[in-house]
């Protein structure tokens, strides 16, 4: 009780934020988060990083979809991976977060999402997730361990939701709560009604709020899964299908069940990537997303493009919103988490592994804009992230020094 709540029926598990009428005072050295997103086919950066280093005084269209979290946002530009060698096709994508790729073995590197992991990891359920935007490819794979193994990177929502609240799919009873029109809160109702008597004003406000999340999110995952799975009918009518290549549908949830992995302290180190599809479909734009990347300076493929990283941006900022607005403990999630969004490649569009733009949001900078690192190596980023985690770490990677961060 002293680490944390369990809701339980019909072998359903909910893992609830810590409370402080149970005692569950947080350590205000222990809950340092890390979210990183990756984004595989980069970003138009024309329209992304400022023309200007220091301060933001003007935007680029791209940035503006992130204009809620300026304040909280460093952006570093032309970063390179000096390690990362090239190779047939998006192949030395797998060496974005690790800063190293060898065409000649299989194996790679620590990458900073897993080194910061085996840090802050220990007192969690899961040391960290790492979830994946869409089907599993032979270049996709971007988190590694220390020994240079692959983890797991889930690309199911579902499988997602169930292994974060320990839903049992083969189980009878929980098969039948997740085919009906019901939600797996409701298995253990009765049990929230009788803890919510013990608990303040600012603990019953937190945990309706939390459940209200679960419940809204599940029921995504749940109807999106369904459509997933099944031939869609031909009519004109419009009905919400989970579509594995829309921004709208797919990101947007993974992004969901990322905050609530993190609110809910099942992990404290989650890493989204937004591979590409074979195509996607959006509001007023449907087309091939790799053809659109790599567009040869095309400007009716750019506006496309643009209309697509638009969305993928916004669904980003909602998410940041949403930490800002979940209270942990004494503060906001957001201020417990430093989120780093960078992509795979400076531009899908050359097919080039350096000049990368890297986002790091965290509620502690003080100096906010941007900063032109040209030709340092991405490893740099890395330690200085690192340093936040762990601030004797020398090195990392092929890093010659540490960026600093909050500065």
């Amino acid at each position: 009780m002293k680490r944390r709540t369990f809701l339980a029926g019909s072998g359903i598990s909910i893992m609830l934020p810590r409370m402080e009428s149970l005692g569950q005072v947080v350590e205000t050295n222990s809950n340092r988060r890390l979210l990183t997103i990756v984004n595989h086919l980069s970003f138009y950066q024309p329209k992304l990083i400022p023309e200007q280093e220091g301060g933001f005084s003007q935007t680029p269209t791209l940035l503006n979809e992130l204009s809620e979290h300026l304040e909280d946002l460093k952006i570093f530009s032309g970063l390179d991976n000096p390690a990362v060698q090239n190779g047939f096709g998006h192949t030395p994508c797998v060496g974005i977060l690790s800063g190293y790729f060898n065409k000649l073995q299989r194996k790679n590197r620590l990458s900073i999402d897993q080194a910061i992991a085996d840090r802050i990891g220990g007192e969690t359920r899961f040391k960290s997730l790492v979830f994946q935007a869409g089907e599993n490819l032979n270049f996709s794979q971007i988190s590694w361990d220390k020994h240079g193994l692959p983890v797991k990177q889930i690309d199911s929502p579902r499988k997602i939701f169930n292994l974060l609240f320990q839903v049992d799919e083969n189980a009878k009873a929980q098969k039948q709560v997740l085919a009906e029109d019901r939600s797996i809160l409701d298995t253990v109702l009765s049990q929230a009604q009788s803890m919510e008597k013990r608990l303040n004003h600012t603990d019953r406000a937190k945990l309706d709020e939390y459940m209200t999340s679960v419940r809204e999110v599940e029921q995504t995952v749940k109807r999106r899964a369904y459509w997933a799975d099944r031939s869609k009918p031909q009519s004109d009518y419009k009905i919400e299908e989970f579509d594995r290549k829309s921004v709208d549908d797919y990101v947007s949830t993974l992004l969901d069940l990322a905050v609530l992995a993190l609110e809910s302290d099942s992990t404290r180190a989650v890493t989204v990537q937004i591979p590409f599809w074979e195509g996607f479909k959006e509001p007023e734009l449907s087309g091939n997303y790799h053809d659109l990347s790599h567009h040869g300076q095309k400007p009716e493929k750019i506006e496309k493009l643009m209309m697509l990283e638009r969305g993928i941006l916004s669904r980003i900022s909602d998410s940041l919103a949403k930490m800002k607005n979940r209270t942990v403990g004494e503060s906001t999630l957001f201020d417990q988490t430093t989120t780093l969004l960078t992509a795979s490649m400076g531009s899908a569009n050359s097919h080039n592994f350096d000049d990368l733009p890297a986002l790091v949001f965290d509620s502690r900078i003080q100096t906010p804009g941007h900063w032109r690192k040209q030709d340092a190596p991405m490893s740099n980023l890395y330690l200085g992230l690192l340093q936040l985690f762990a601030p004797k770490q020398e090195h990392f990677g092929e890093s010659t020094n540490a960026f600093e961060i909050l500065a």
